[in-house]
């Protein structure tokens, strides 16, 4: 990859140090340009809205490994979420898994489901990362769902979905993933890991704007769900009596959609696509491996898990003073988050070593 060359379509690199992809992405030219082109077509016969989504949606598709018909438009990975908690058939005396670690987008769906007298089973996570052995323990043949996220947004821990679907598919259960810190960033394949659901967002690794999102559902299941809302984008043939819903994932779509979210969304996507997931992985884990050893070495204590198989674009750390540190790097250029985990550094491929670099030259001179 020719990152000089592709840090030109990313104009916040001459401003600023961005290791903040995890929170937000940062606009490129070809999103912009797209956008830009959707509003000088304005005019409605012109600008071919729902085909602009439609598209979006393959492009998805090809970057996870699903099918174009297993994949609906969502406006983010919460109501993605939140639509396959309320399409499962969710009842008293089940129960779903969960785990502490997890985003609120990928707890507050399956808590919902209380009211119902569905058990809501939450697996401790230990050392950043959530252990198989845990989840195989909290999940049995009363299990409807189990939920986690292939990368955990607080301290990156990239779990291993194959693993997990097998649990979940050996009680019956449902493999339902919020896919929004890996989608973009690393490698996806829906089907080589067999997972039932994948939801997520476009404004962090797939590059896009927010207001677009993306629910894969895995062509099987489809016909015998059934979602508690949905709107005239889900239906088949209107019906006064009982509409028919589509006979694939759009049946889990709603109504109309935020197009320039999509439009900027797609571009971001097929920019993904032609850089390679493949090559963007590796570079992203480059990255991130030279700010986790380099932090390692400063003595910092770093929340992410160590072990290489586990590890992500996310990286994680705290000092005896975080707030002052986080402060100090603000102010000196570099885009970053403070969570509850620390300080959590992404970065993607568009970055440099020399900026991680930079990075943790800067942390060794403010760390005691």
């Amino acid at each position: 990859m020719n990152v000089l060359k592709v840090r030109k379509d990313f104009p916040v690199t001459r401003d600023v140090v961005f290791f903040d992809v995890a929170n937000h992405s940062p606009p490129s030219m070809p999103v912009r340009k797209a956008i830009r082109a959707y509003l000088t077509d304005w005019d409605r016969l012109a600008r071919r809205g729902d085909e602009r989504v439609e598209e979006a949606n393959q492009s998805f598709a090809r970057l996870i490994g699903a099918k174009p018909e297993e994949v609906a438009c969502q406006p983010n990975t919460s109501m993605g979420l939140t639509t396959v908690a309320e399409a499962v058939g969710l009842e008293r005396g089940m129960n779903v898994v969960v785990n502490d670690l997890e985003n609120p987008a990928n707890l507050y769906p399956w808590m919902n489901q209380r009211w119902k007298g569905v058990d809501i089973r939450i697996v401790r996570g230990v050392g950043g990362e959530v252990r198989t052995g845990d989840v195989e323990a909290a999940v049995d043949d009363k299990t409807r769902v189990l939920a986690i996220s292939h990368v955990e947004w607080l301290t990156g821990a990239r779990h291993d979905l194959k693993a997990m679907a097998e649990i979940a598919h050996d009680h019956s259960a449902f493999l339902v993933v919020d896919g929004i810190q890996s989608a973009g960033s690393l490698q996806v394949d829906v089907k080589r890991d067999d997972v039932d659901f994948f939801a997520c967002g476009s404004y962090k690794w797939l590059l896009g704007p927010s207001g677009a999102g993306f629910l894969y559902a895995r062509k099987e299941l489809v016909n015998n769900l059934k979602p508690n809302l949905f709107g005239y984008r889900a239906v088949e043939q209107h019906s006064l009596e009982e509409p028919r819903l589509k006979a694939s994932a759009k049946r889990f779509e709603f109504g109309e959609p935020s197009y320039l979210s999509f439009v900027g969304t797609k571009a971001a996507i097929d920019m993904i696509l032609r850089l390679g997931p493949k090559n963007i992985e590796e570079r992203v884990l480059q990255l991130s491996g030279m700010l986790m050893d380099g932090l390692l070495e400063s003595g910092v204590e770093v929340a992410s898990p160590t072990d290489r198989a586990l590890r992500s674009g996310i990286v994680s750390f705290q000092t005896e003073d975080t707030k002052i540190l986080y402060d100090s790097l603000i102010g000196a250029g570099f885009m970053v988050s403070l969570r509850r985990a620390g300080i959590r550094v992404s970065p993607d491929f568009y970055n440099t070593e020399e900026e991680v670099t930079l990075f943790l030259e800067h942390v060794k001179s403010i760390t005691p």
